[in-house]
């Protein structure tokens, strides 16, 4: 079993509950301010338990979502109620080419799989999937500011008890790993880290136009210290 396929579970909701509906709100309102109103439908891919999704339709959008993880997925559901989600793997998704108006993809939720193949299938499958001129917010880290700050080793304390969190960069397929411990269990993330340049490549050569790189949801320019790296674009017509 992958990484991503253990780890995205019970433990992971609860770590990560400080991501919550609020952020969603204002992360979907910069999608707004940037790209405007969206005639047609839009993916939000790697959807997660539907925060994102949930605000979007709240918005006025027609989004639906999908996501790999069951369990993420039946507990946006019982929060949230029905959701127009689907089930399905970045790398070869159920809808046919040219199904969406837009697509967003937040919460570095790129860069998981064990080679560069497979990472640049996910960009493709964007770019299919989005109809000529269709839109794209991609949410990802800031490889430079994620080396500069990296803690190797930190405690959290969560409702379950404390989570111990060991954190490494590894040369060889430059990617960063995360090995948490939860009681007696231990998961594993990882990400491949792609630099600006790196991304516009794949992007480009998919046939996907960055319009604009911002380095946080206030909406500043993006440079070696942002906390993130946000790509708002197209897909060319």
């Amino acid at each position: 079993m992958t990484w991503y396929q253990e780890w995205f579970g019970e433990a992971y909701l609860e770590l990560y509950a400080h991501r919550d509906d609020e952020e969603a709100r204002r992360q979907v309102a910069f999608f707004r301010e940037h790209v405007g109103g969206v005639d047609g439908v839009i993916l939000d891919l790697a959807c997660g338990t539907g925060r994102h999704l949930t605000e979007l339709n709240a918005e006025g959008y027609d989004a639906v979502g999908c996501d790999l993880s069951f369990t993420l997925l039946r507990t946006g559901i019982d929060e949230y109620g029905p959701l127009p989600v689907a089930r399905a793997d970045m790398r070869a998704l159920p809808f046919g080419s040219g199904s969406f108006n837009g697509l967003v993809n937040f919460f570095t939720s790129f860069g998981y799989f064990a080679t560069e193949d497979e990472n640049l299938r996910v960009v493709r499958e964007m770019a299919r999937v989005l109809r000529p001129g269709g839109v794209f917010l991609f949410d990802y880290l800031n490889v430079d500011r994620e080396l500069d700050k990296l803690v190797e080793r930190e405690t959290i304390e969560t409702p379950s008890g404390p989570v111990e969190i060991e954190r490494w960069f590894d040369p060889r397929d430059r990617s960063f790993n995360k090995r948490i411990t939860i009681g007696q269990k231990r998961y594993l993330e990882r990400v491949r880290g792609y630099d600006l340049d790196e991304i516009s490549t794949m992007f480009t050569s998919s046939g996907l136009s960055i319009r604009e790189a911002f380095g946080d949801f206030d909406g500043t320019p993006f440079g070696a210290a942002s906390p993130r790296l946000i790509l708002v674009g197209s897909r060319a017509r």
